[in-house]
């Protein structure tokens, strides 16, 4: 009898329950957790945080260091010592591995030896003994296992992992079948990563059922695969796809009718393996969104990176002081980016750094005699500006307990320029309070129980909400317990401000455009970026022409422009109207 080699990811109910399928058995058997939604809706809030760091990244083209993967190999031989792949050939399978998950930000690092486990009965390993098996484990790493054969209800099995979301360590490992990792054409490991950060298969959660995605992509981000640049599929298969020229010959239709035109190169489909050779661009951030929401606690026992940091913040400069401290296990070297700008910023196992106000990348890598490894950690840095250009600032208060809140605003010389409460009575109250440029102020708000302002009832919801006179949103909050200061700041640029002596910007304010102004050797590159640190638009500067930028796409408000030449760095303040 041939055996037919598959290819399996499995979720199961529980540790000890396994359920195949043998609808296609020829294919995958998949076995869906009963809590599959629930851990995809549990896990929204932060998933789409990352999804949309992923984008930042790419459109921003912010920091571009991979965030290493810690992974133990076990190679499983027979009871003398023998195997049919060798060390070259997974490793040079983990490199081609390696080629898609960088456009993740991810990279696979192989920590440590190679554990060998001489052991006949695991070297052919049929799923009953999964248990022996994974009592091989190493904690908090990803374990891969070489096998073989992965033998269940009598067909074999290419390689399975699971997908993320549960906490038990027992689900953090991929086993490989060796003829499936050392064949030319077969991309079964960096098929079974995708699921390990979550990616469903294209033609959806269920082998055997048509795909509930329509074909013109109407539900796309909640059936099917759940991603939206991978055309619906009704599940691939070598008897609907051309091994020769991978062309889709099937004829069946969706709930409205329309034929499946799926992309038969996608990895995470079951096309012909021939076929298969790439992830779409929002594959990839699912597989960054996955590493990053379940997966950070990996790492090597003997070399693992990591630190702790003390921010000291001066709202009245708009700066903030952070100190660092390396807590990596290992390590001899370091070598640090602190503003996700690619370059290395230092070389010492502790230091001081000062931020002006945006959104910053850490990525840390450490090295010991032998190997390093680097972690990112996405916006790590996030501090926003307590610069305002207002001459008011808007109070509002909505009170439902009585009595318990008083309010209080100081300026730069600890001076009271304005007070209220305790308030006698529940309902809304609004004050304006006038305040001068060129100042630093500090709004604190009190609480006698302790509570904050966290009363819901059918009178409504306290909370209070600081805005500058335009409406801009300064500060809104609930629960913050006894107090909470908030610091604004009123030293914004004045208009006739020259604000350095080599460079300026005019007009200032802009209208439509501003031009830098030099007075010596013309800049190389310019960096626009609003008071919340987001990059608005970055810049080439070749010639004079290059000197002068359109401000039409930017909304009123204050920026921020860096501009560099090879001596200096200069950062000025400009008005878009």
């Amino acid at each position: 009898m041939v055996k037919i080699k598959l290819t399996i990811f499995l979720l199961f109910f529980h540790v000890f329950s396994y359920n195949f399928s043998q609808e296609n058995s020829s294919l995958c058997g998949t076995v869906v957790p009963q809590n599959f939604l629930e851990i995809e809706l549990n896990s929204k809030s932060n998933y789409n945080y990352y999804i949309n760091e992923f984008y930042d990244k790419i459109q921003l083209k912010t920091s571009t260091a991979l965030t290493d993967i810690p992974v133990k190999i076990h190679v499983v031989r027979n009871d003398f010592g023998s195997t049919n792949i060798s060390i070259d050939e997974i490793l040079s399978e983990i490199d081609e591995v390696n080629s898609f998950l960088q456009n993740s930000f991810l990279r696979i690092n192989i920590c440590d030896e190679i554990n060998y486990i001489n052991d006949s009965s695991l070297h052919e390993f049929d799923l009953e003994q999964i248990e022996s098996l994974y009592s091989n484990h190493q904690e908090d790493i990803l374990n891969i296992y070489f096998v073989e054969s992965i033998t269940t209800n009598n067909s074999e099995l290419c390689g399975y992992t699971y997908m993320p979301g549960n906490q038990n360590q027992f689900y953090d490992v991929i086993v490989m079948d060796n003829q499936c990792t050392n064949s030319s054409v077969n991309q079964t490991l960096v098929h079974e990563f995708g699921h390990h950060f979550n990616l469903i298969h294209t033609h959806g959660p269920q082998n055997g059922v048509l795909t509930d995605e329509f074909v013109n992509g109407a539900n796309c981000s909640s059936a099917g695969d759940r991603v939206c640049d991978t055309p619906a599929d009704p599940e691939l298969n070598s008897s609907n796809v051309s091994n020769v020229n991978c062309l889709y010959s099937g004829n069946v239709t969706d709930e409205y009718g329309l034929l499946f035109d799926p992309d038969t190169s996608n990895i995470m489909s079951y096309a012909p393996q021939i076929c298969r050779d790439n992830f779409t661009i929002e594959q990839y951030a699912r597989m960054y969104a996955g590493f990053h929401t379940f997966k950070t606690y990996y790492k090597c026992p003997s070399l693992n990176v990591d630190f702790y940091s003390e921010n000291v913040i001066d709202y009245c400069n708009d700066l903030m002081s952070v100190n660092f401290f390396d807590d990596s296990e290992g390590a001899i070297s370091w070598e640090w980016d602190v503003d996700g700008d690619d370059i290395i910023d230092y070389t010492d196992q502790n230091f001081s750094h000062s931020y002006s106000p945006g959104v910053y990348d850490i990525a840390l890598k450490i090295t010991n005699a032998n190997e390093s490894i680097t972690k990112v950690f996405p916006e790590y840095i996030n501090f926003e500006s307590s610069v305002f250009e207002t001459s008011k600032v808007i109070l509002k208060l909505v009170i439902i307990d009585t009595d318990e809140n008083t309010w209080e605003l100081k300026n730069s010389g600890g001076e009271l320029v304005y007070s209220g409460g305790p308030y006698s009575e529940s309902g809304e109250y609004i004050v304006e309070l006038e305040i001068m440029p060129s100042e630093c102020y500090t709004f604190t708000i009190y609480d006698s129980t302790g509570n904050g302002l966290a009363n819901y009832s059918s009178e409504g919801v306290e909370y209070y909400r600081l805005t500058t006179e335009e409406g801009e949103l300064i500060r809104y909050n609930q629960n913050f317990g006894f107090d909470e200061s908030t610091y604004i700041n009123t030293y914004y640029l004045s208009f006739n401000e020259v604000n350095a002596p080599n460079f300026f910007v005019s007009p200032n304010p802009s209208d439509s455009f501003i031009k830098i102004n030099h007075s010596n050797e013309l800049p190389d590159h310019f960096k626009i970026y609003d008071i919340n640190g987001r990059t608005m638009k970055i810049g080439d500067i070749k010639d004079e022409k290059d000197l002068t930028i359109s401000t039409i796409d930017l909304s009123s408000g204050m920026y921020f422009i860096s501009i560099y030449n090879e001596s200096k760095t200069e950062k000025l303040k400009f008005i878009v109207k």
